[in-house]
């Protein structure tokens, strides 16, 4: 798992747009929809939070929107083309009623969901509402919802096989044992995934000649009074995947959603590795890089520098540009706090009426205007 492939387009997959501003005009046929399926949605919310049952009388849906769209990439794609999202709110509260009413009956939880609305599908903003307010509560009804029941979907093939045809060259002959061990990430390809401050990746063996990875990764505070700390565990797979070309493979769950990886050994020394990937989402495919070194200064000194030329071959072999790589800040101060919403925290959270509006951005897109100074850390 690449750190932070954190589902930010999940407001974007309600909007039925990958532009979360965005939504129809007025007088457009999707928006008789969105109004329909905004009081639908508000009032169940409104009776979930405040304690009382959902009858199957009060549940309405979207009627399908017809596609001409044959498959996608993804929901961003799908998107750009035009396409727009099938919408049910019966399945949130009949096929997911249990993640639903576990979710929407805990005012953390309802905080996450209400978090995420607030960024408009904006990625570190999301990062941040998972560090603060993540849960199995919340993980269980994205899973649901989005991935097990498809209470809201394309309605079309999602294919990603050709995202993998051409990826950077790998090294011949990797083995796993060569990434066992305590390695640090010092320097970041992508910005969206890659460069989160305090990043160490531990590799153990597994029996069946994969590896499990402990992952541990910091969030900055918006407010800059410290960061949260994540910490997950996914397993790696001794699989050139079905192209042939990776070095390893990956799939997992990361805060209630799938996601697949391929990785691609680019360069190796006694103290560095250079890796790129490949990966997909229902929100579709996404790719980075990274390097790996056994200390967090290791790129400092005239030592730092010849390890540094080292790693900008390997780059620009695979077809990458070393000059994209950002530094990755370890200096790692004492000032984290654990991710997401412990039982102490959770039970502090007090739900507001404002609360209720705000769900009003995952059932009718554009009705709240945008706070630009939005900061989950002040929720």
């Amino acid at each position: 798992m690449v750190v932070a492939i954190m589902p930010s387009f999940l407001l974007s997959v309600l909007m039925h747009s990958s532009a979360p501003h965005r939504h129809p005009p007025r007088g457009h046929p999707a928006s008789l929809g969105s109004r329909i399926n905004f009081c639908c949605g508000l009032q169940l919310a409104a009776h979930a939070m405040l304690g009382l049952s959902v009858s199957v009388g009060m549940a309405c849906s979207l009627p399908a929107p017809v596609s001409a769209i044959e498959s996608t990439t993804g929901f961003e794609e799908f998107a750009a083309q035009g396409g727009k999202m099938k919408a049910d709110s019966f399945c949130f509260f009949k096929s997911c009623g249990d993640q639903t009413t576990a979710c929407f009956t805990n005012p953390a939880c309802l905080k996450g969901i209400t978090c995420l609305g607030n960024c408009r599908g904006e990625q570190r903003c999301a990062t941040q509402c998972f560090a603060r307010f993540g849960s199995e509560r919340l993980n269980n009804w994205l899973s649901c919802t989005l991935e097990e029941k498809e209470c809201v979907t394309t309605g079309v093939k999602q294919d990603t096989l050709a995202f993998y045809d051409n990826p950077p060259r790998a090294v011949d002959n990797f083995e796993p044992r060569e990434l066992v061990g305590k390695w640090y990430k010092v320097l970041g390809y992508n910005p969206k995934y890659d460069t989160y401050p305090c990043q160490t990746n531990t590799f153990t063996p597994r029996p069946d000649g994969g590896l499990d990875n402990q992952i541990i990764f910091r969030v900055p505070k918006p407010d800059g009074s410290g960061s949260w700390e994540n910490n997950f565990v996914e397993t790696m797979s001794d699989s050139r995947g079905p192209q042939g070309k990776a070095s390893m493979t990956v799939e997992g769950k990361m805060f209630g959603l799938t996601f697949h990886e391929q990785w691609y050994l680019l360069g190796l020394g006694d103290d560095y590795r250079v890796v790129a990937y490949r990966g997909d989402t229902q929100q579709g495919p996404y790719d980075g890089a990274f390097v790996y070194t056994k200390t967090s200064d290791a790129l400092l000194g005239a030592s730092g520098s010849q390890l540094k030329a080292k790693i900008d071959t390997a780059l620009l072999e695979s077809g990458l540009d070393p000059s994209k790589m950002q530094i990755i800040d370890n200096a790692c101060p004492t000032d984290a706090t654990q991710a997401g919403a412990s039982a102490a925290e959770a039970s502090k959270e007090k739900l507001e009426w404002k609360d209720v509006f705000e769900l009003t951005e995952w059932f009718r897109p554009g009705t709240l205007k945008k706070d630009s100074n939005f900061d989950p850390t002040t929720m």
